[in-house]
């Protein structure tokens, strides 16, 4: 076997997929893959260019990165997927919806195709990887009992939403909400009783929120929503949905029918707000008020819960939680 017969059997020898592209999206050459499980044979793409074989937005992101490569002279790295919409057909042991993930690198190469630039992008099948780090973060960032974000999740989201605040002028708002006398179910009926209690509670609110909505546990029974792209008056009716709709609802547990309710505070974003401690203290001001307003009853922040909780404090019944 002569050099370079021998180089070519070894570059398809290779488990991973590997493409040369010239700087304008042309495939050069492919070579591997052989154990990448796409399932595909990519060699037929040699000599079309990349706006051919896969759709334009993927193509416009891939040529960014070849560009990004070439012009720093550096390594880029990317993840990106193919997809049953996209042009690979997929195996049938992925989850649905069928898609395949990829780690590609993508380094400049001192060669040249017809005058152009070219770079080396070795694509390296990342899927069990990428799932398994796609479950570790579910698990992290997900309330066991209900299924919605845990408090740490939920902050996160609150940090983004106000980034986008302050960035694009995206409004949002905020629920807080609690369960009324819940110390008491737990109490009277048991633990168990009291997380079906909660359950409940969850599984009433997510059928009525939207998808764009973030929904997370913050304490025991203490429950809040990011609601984008509504005003205060669009988040005054939708607590007040969400209220009335769960105390129309009695809750089935055993042998036992428990009414539920909860008491809903409400505030928006302001240009004020530097960090989430503030619009979440306005919130549970708001919560707290309609607790004062008798429970199963919605209210909207004003400045004059900081004067009732001031002379709260003066008495020594509250201490600030600002403090």
């Amino acid at each position: 076997m002569d050099l370079e017969k021998r180089y070519f059997t070894v570059l398809d020898a290779l488990p991973d997929h590997v493409f040369i592209f010239s700087e304008s999206g042309k495939y050069v050459d492919v070579y591997g893959g052989e154990e990448n499980a796409t399932g595909f044979d990519c060699k037929p793409f040699i000599g079309q260019m990349m706006h051919d074989v896969m759709p334009p937005e993927m193509a416009d992101e891939f040529l960014s990165y070849i560009q990004l490569a070439i012009t720093s002279n550096q390594t880029q790295t990317i993840q990106y997927k193919f997809d049953e919409k996209t042009m690979i057909e997929l195996p049938a042991e992925i989850p649905t919806p069928q898609e395949i993930w990829f780690e590609g690198t993508i380094k400049p190469l001192p060669l040249e195709e017809n005058g152009e630039r070219t770079v080396l992008w070795m694509a390296k099948n990342i899927t069990i990887r990428h799932y398994l780090e796609q479950r570790l973060k579910a698990f992290s960032e997900t309330d066991e009992l209900t299924g919605i974000l845990n408090r740490r999740a939920f902050s996160k989201n609150l940090k983004e939403a106000m980034t986008e605040y302050q960035l694009f002028g995206r409004m949002f708002s905020i629920l807080m909400f609690d369960i009324d006398r819940f110390k008491r179910i737990n109490d009277s009926l048991g633990h168990p009783i009291g997380d079906d209690v909660i359950r409940h509670v969850v599984s009433n609110f997510r059928a009525q929120l939207r998808e764009s909505d973030v929904f997370g546990r913050i304490g025991g029974e203490e429950f809040a929503v990011i609601l984008r792209d509504a005003s205060i008056d669009n988040a005054t009716d939708v607590a007040e949905k969400l209220r009335a709709k769960l105390e129309g609802q009695c809750c089935d547990v055993g042998n036992y029918e428990v009414r539920v309710t909860v008491s809903i505070g409400i505030t928006s974003m302001l240009d004020s707000d530097t960090d989430i401690k503030t619009i979440m203290a306005r919130a549970d001001k708001a919560m707290y008020q309609a607790k004062r307003n008798g429970r199963n009853s919605i209210a909207v922040y004003s400045h004059d819960m900081d004067v009732i909780d001031s002379k709260l404090e003066e008495q020594g019944w509250i201490t600030s939680k600002l403090k």
